[in-house]
């Protein structure tokens, strides 16, 4: 695969490769002391926005490890000093050297700084140098056929995506960067596709209810956006014992950020080649389990039984 290389301009979000390929990736942790002493911008198309609004409430209350504003894709630049930090979508093309040569694109959170060279100044209009940015970590996103054909229109939409994002919402996004503020915190790097299994939270997640949003249940087809087949509870389901529920993924979400009583729940991401399997403490954000595919395949019911297993190790 050959990368392809493209910049949307005035708002800092390259589309370029990643250091590495998991759902969430800590590098350049040496970083994190100098970005403690700053702030963080969490740049979308405009944070007044009532859609925004409910975004904006949980990323302040949830990423504590530093100062946080939230502002408009085109603010980015003119907050580029020492010390500061990013939060912005971003995507990776890639164009295969096949005859019938195709393109994919991996669509992620990233939280980025700056090696202090870009000083902004309107008068002259220079524009911030990819090169000089710095990624700390990366959150992959499960985009669906749209968002992966037209990555350039997500800066166009509210922080909401308008739900071109699978495991994206206020709860969902409360948890990353609970996650997130915990790993940078600990200062070590990260890759996600390493897989975890908290043999201790497990057990407790075996003897309580898994949520498991709905969207695992459909047939994602490769080349097309049609969503509307689905398996059945009996082809995701026969054999499992945990206990479990089905809900939409706006329910979760609800329930992420209202739900008193601890829970856990299952996400399922699907890049275009791989696929991440994870559950998550929804009090604390803590992954607990991940498992990791080399392959964009579909969710199958031997992902369930693979983590039934895990809560059966001692």
């Amino acid at each position: 695969m050959k990368p392809k290389h493209t910049f949307i301009t005035l708002i800092a979000i390259a589309l370029s490769p990643l250091f590495s390929f998991s759902q969430i990736t800590i590098t350049n942790t040496a970083e994190v002391t100098k970005i403690k002493q700053g702030t963080t911008y969490f740049a979308m198309k405009d944070p007044a926005s009532p859609k925004a609004a409910a975004y904006v409430e949980a990323i302040k209350k949830a990423y504590t490890l530093t100062k946080v504003e939230c502002i408009k894709y085109t603010d980015v630049e003119k907050n580029i000093a020492p010390n500061n930090s990013f939060v912005t979508i971003g995507a990776n093309m890639t164009t295969s050297n096949s005859t019938l040569a195709s393109t994919e694109t991996r669509i992620y959170l990233e939280l980025w700084t700056t090696n202090g060279k870009y000083t902004y100044d309107p008068k002259k209009r220079r524009h911030f140098n990819q090169a000089d940015k710095i990624s700390i970590a990366t959150i992959e996103l499960f985009a669906d056929f749209f968002a992966q054909n037209n990555p350039s229109a997500l800066y166009k939409m509210d922080y909401d995506a308008e739900g071109h994002f699978k495991n994206w919402g206020t709860g969902v996004i409360t948890n990353y960067l609970q996650q997130l503020t915990t790993l940078l915190n600990k200062g070590t790097d990260c890759l996600a596709k390493t897989e975890v299994a908290n043999k201790e939270a497990l057990q407790k997640m075996a003897s309580s209810t898994l949520f498991i949003p709905d969207y695992v249940l459909t047939k994602f087809a490769k080349n097309s956006d049609d969503e509307s087949k689905k398996y059945t509870d009996k082809e995701i389901f026969d054999g499992i014992t945990q206990s479990y529920k089905v809900l939409p993924i706006a329910e979760l979400n609800d329930k992420i950020l209202t739900n008193a009583t601890p829970f856990y729940y299952l996400l399922f991401i699907k890049t275009p080649t791989e696929k991440f399997v994870t559950v998550t403490n929804a009090q604390t954000g803590e992954i607990i389990y991940s498992a990791y595919t080399a392959s964009a395949t579909n969710f199958k019911s031997s992902d369930l039984k693979e983590l039934q297993k895990a809560t059966l190790k001692k």
